[in-house]
């Protein structure tokens, strides 16, 4: 799973494909991915 940020409002949704729209803000093609912290085992 990758965390993606939207660009415009800072919303932050962990998913395995980059959402479209944005729900918070209800921007289009804003987000950008984040590096997640690693998990440990």
């Amino acid at each position: 799973m990758a965390v993606f940020k939207c660009s415009a409002c800072g919303y932050e949704k962990e998913s395995r494909c980059k959402p479209r729209k944005c729900p918070e803000c209800e921007a289009k093609d804003t987000f950008v991915k984040v590096e997640a912290p690693k998990e440990e085992k």
